[in-house]
């Protein structure tokens, strides 16, 4: 029992953060973006005075925040 409980608060965590990579992406302005193939891209994505860096490869998405905000729009 134990470990269902374990598995089930892990899967509810992997997939709401995977709506909210998905939503920076789709609410945010692209400032760049470099594609590598027809299905994987980078992304530099600002998101409330927020930059982000997005990894996509096919249905996957990883966003993570960037600590230097001037440096990517100057």
């Amino acid at each position: 029992m134990k470990i269902l409980f374990i598995f089930l608060i892990s899967y509810f965590l992997t997939v709401s953060h995977s709506y909210s990579d998905m939503r920076i992406i789709k609410n945010g302005k692209i400032l760049e973006s470099k594609p590598y193939s027809v299905n994987e891209a980078t992304l530099i994505v600002s998101l409330s005075k927020k930059i982000y860096i997005c990894s996509v490869s096919n249905s996957i998405t990883k966003c993570i925040l960037s600590k230097k905000r001037n440096a990517v729009i100057n």
